[in-house]
This record gives structure tokens, sequence and C-alpha cells, in this order.
């Protein structure tokens, strides 16, 4: 008995070192941890943000060839066209009017089936079959 006594006296006396450093390594990891899972979060984020807008570029790839075909063949006596078109990932609509005697002014709206919206304003011009004064709408 004297000897538990004799022990429990050394061990008030005993300036410990291991549990702070145990605690302080552990707080140090978990830390680290943490960072590690909050760096994985935003990269999951901007993967999902990155591919509704490729998407949502993939249609208006699609929709801008079908403009233009549709834009250089159209009767030089229609003021105005527009249309809706259905893809496989979305659909998207586009509204042409003339702008002088071959520059059209037109608006495309692309939606992915996701609801992620993509709106556009250009000119076209059939002669040299171009598109300029790109604007895109927020």
């Amino acid at each position: 008995m004297k000897r538990l006594s004799h022990l429990s006296d050394h061990m008030k006396n005993e300036q410990g070192v291991i549990l702070p450093f145990t605690v302080m390594c552990a707080l140090f990891i978990s830390a680290l941890f943490l960072h590690a899972v909050a760096l994985y979060h935003t990269d999951i984020q901007f993967f999902e943000e990155e591919k509704k807008w490729y998407e949502a570029d993939y249609l208006m790839k699609q929709t801008l060839i079908h403009v233009k075909q549709t834009l250089a063949n159209a009767p030089e006596n229609v003021p105005s066209l527009s249309q809706t078109i259905s893809f496989p990932r979305g659909r998207a609509t586009y509204s042409a009017a003339k702008n002088g005697a071959d520059v059209w002014v037109v608006n495309v709206s692309c939606v992915t089936n996701a609801q992620f919206r993509y709106d556009v304003q250009f000119q076209f011009h059939v002669l040299t079959n171009d598109i300029s004064g790109w604007k895109e709408l927020y």
C-alpha cells in the first residue's frame, strides 16, 4: 500500500509531455484531413459547373451550325425567322431578324436537360458566312 501511495505522489509531481504532444499531433492531422476534404469538395463543385458549361457550349455549337445553314439559305423576302430545335442533351431556340440586306441579328437560347441556360446575341453576315458582335447574355 505504501508503494501505491509513493507511486501516486510521484505521478502528481510529474510534468507530462506525451499527452499534450499527442493532442497537438491529433489536432494537426485532423486539420490536414479537413483541409483535404474541403479541397475535394471544391473540386467536385468545379467539375459539376464545368460539366454544365460543356453541355451548354456543345448545344450552342450545334445550334450555330443549324442557324448558319438556315440563314444562308433563307429567301431574301423573309424579314425574320425563329425556330426551336431539340437535341439529345437539351433544346435551343433562336430568333433572327434582318438588319439590312445581308445581315441578320440573331438571339439564341440553349437550355440543357439539367436546365442550365446559355443565351447569346450576334450578327450573321450572309455574304461572308461570318458571325460578329458576339454578346453573351446573363
